[in-house]
């Protein structure tokens, strides 16, 4: 083989370097067509789902707008205000989605009973949704493909039983002992974060739950007042914890001692809850008794 001089050699690695940085670049994102612009649409390339589109509408999408959605081939898709109804849920199961995130919504029960149909579906969030749908928990709860699920009421929050999810994000009212109740002994579930802030909810009877779920490790417990012997005590019986994240917990600095003597090998994150904040909680607490 004829060997190359320096400079032809140093033409040849930037020819190769160019081309591979070429080879990796993102594709560019298809046009947004223009009946979407009004419902505030976006695309972005957002991994690891890729194409995303965003709309965001004070009444339902129409069926030329979701025509004109299945023409962009998206794998994820963010709905806000009324953009999604019941009609929208069915447009949508014809798109067969990787991740919904839906902020506000029309949807009722029976339509996100749909949310089942789809069967490539491994991510969903909900947010500002509280009304229960408890028409959609048998195809929530069994969900066969359901990996990753946050919420902040009752809306689809059966989905926490999706036998292949492992990763629950559970904010404001939806984290709450009650709710925290029906991640019983789940078999996946590997990330749990319960974020309470602006609610009561959550207390020690949590820890409960908590501690039947056999992959567990990583737990966040957040905004919430807890103690060493109502429930942190058996936090040393999920034999997987690796972190343990406390923000904003109200927990006394002997309690965190026991605690933290109990989970030597455990990474633990701990930032008091303030005062004010107490004060917030006492008051909310109180109105439940």
């Amino acid at each position: 083989m004829k060997h190359l001089s320096p400079l032809a050699s140093l033409f040849l690695a930037c020819t190769l370097l160019t081309t591979a940085r070429a080879q990796n670049k993102p594709a560019p994102l298809p046009e947004l067509p223009e009946i979407l612009k009004s419902v505030k649409g976006t695309l972005a390339d957002r991994k690891p789902v890729g194409l995303t589109l965003t709309v965001d509408s004070k009444t339902p999408l129409s069926a030329s707008q979701w025509d004109a959605i299945a023409t962009l081939r998206a794998r994820a898709f963010s709905f806000g205000g009324s953009a999604l109804d019941d009609a929208g849920m069915a447009r949508l199961v014809a798109l067969n989605p990787e991740m919904v995130t839906v902020n506000g919504s029309l949807v009722t029960g029976a339509g996100a009973a749909k949310f089942g149909e789809m069967k490539s579906l491994k991510a969903l969030h909900t947010l500002h949704i509280t009304k229960p749908t408890p028409e959609a928990k048998a195809a929530l709860s069994t969900h066969p493909t359901l990996e990753v699920f946050s919420s902040d009421g009752a809306f689809c929050i059966e989905a926490v039983m999706a036998p292949k999810l492992q990763r629950a994000d559970l904010k404001h009212g939806a984290a709450s002992d009650q709710f925290v109740a029906l991640l019983k002994h789940h078999p996946s579930l590997e990330s749990v974060r319960l974020w309470a802030k602006g609610y009561a909810g959550l207390s020690d009877a949590a820890i409960a739950s908590l501690v039947t779920i056999p992959k567990l490790n990583k737990l966040s417990l957040e905004f919430a007042v807890f103690t060493y012997a109502g429930g942190l005590n058996r936090l040393k019986e999920i034999p997987g914890l690796t972190t343990l994240d406390l923000k904003d917990v109200a927990l006394s600095p002997e309690d965190l001692a026991k605690l933290k003597a109990d989970l030597p090998k455990v990474k633990i994150t701990f930032t008091p809850m303030t005062a004010d904040y107490r004060a917030q909680w006492d008051g909310w607490a109180a109105k439940k008794k």
